[in-house]
């Protein structure tokens, strides 16, 4: 039963993670705590996403900005081997409160005019500092949804070139936390046959989305990717919902 959930679930996670260009880790963690423990969750979700990741360029690959993908190279690697090499030993719960914080704030978006979507308000080499910093909360805490997308937004791309080129950087991404986990012992033999199987959802529900993304215009898709980075936000603080009111009960 919780196979067919995953399977099931995880199909229908990843057509709309195509067309909000991410955010399926914030989605796909609950179902992953209740198939396969919280402890699970980073090192079955990379294996599953870095899979998705990998159909979706197989997917988008004329629209893959591989200049800027040069850029983000070597910070993500970095990135993720230095957060995967933090995943046990340090709590996560403030830096996800702040991520949680950050994508709910990106509801002032909805406010730009249509005639801004193409300017370039970001230059490409700062994506190297914000490579680094997403590779390694997403290596520490698992994953970070759509954190990147206001970045790739405000860079100008097209719906294709955003999810083509972020997915190109998760392969590298997941890559290396996968080589990362299994070197400090996390890719057990359960984390392997769970991360396969939501995978190969993800491909088929890759496959799907793409299909559903060619019927939206870019106005419509950017509405969707703030609207996901908002909700998956306000998850990510219900998530910790106890956490925080210790906090403030502690003031």
């Amino acid at each position: 039963m919780k196979l067919l959930l995953l399977v099931i679930v995880g199909l229908v996670i990843f057509v709309l993670s195509t067309l909000s260009g991410g955010g399926a880790s914030l989605l796909l963690m609950p179902l992953i705590i209740f198939v396969a423990g919280a402890k699970s969750v980073a090192p079955i979700m990379t294996l599953g996403i870095a899979m998705s990741s990998s159909s979706r360029v197989f997917l988008f690959l004329k629209d893959i900005d591989w200049n800027l993908f040069k850029w983000l190279f070597p910070s993500t690697i970095v990135g993720s081997i230095l957060g995967a090499r933090l995943f046990a030993s340090l709590s996560s719960d403030w830096i996800q409160v702040i991520i949680g914080v950050f994508l709910i704030l990106t509801v002032v978006q909805f406010f730009q005019k249509p005639k801004d979507l193409k300017v370039r308000r970001i230059k490409t080499w700062h994506f190297v500092p914000i490579g680094f910093g997403i590779s390694f909360l997403s290596a520490l805490i698992g994953g970070v949804g759509p954190l990147m997308n206001s970045a790739y937004m405000n860079y100008g791309m097209t719906k294709e070139e955003l999810i083509g080129t972020r997915s190109a950087n998760a392969v590298v991404l997941h890559i290396s936390k996968l080589l990362s986990y299994a070197y400090f012992g996390y890719m057990t033999g359960e984390v392997l046959k769970f991360g396969i199987i939501l995978g190969l959802s993800a491909i088929v529900g890759n496959y799907f989305g793409k299909k559903l993304l060619g019927m939206i215009s870019e106005l419509f898709f950017r509405k969707i990717v703030i609207s996901t980075m908002v909700i998956s936000g306000i998850l990510m603080l219900h998530r910790h919902r106890e956490f925080i009111i210790d906090w403030m009960n502690s003031l």
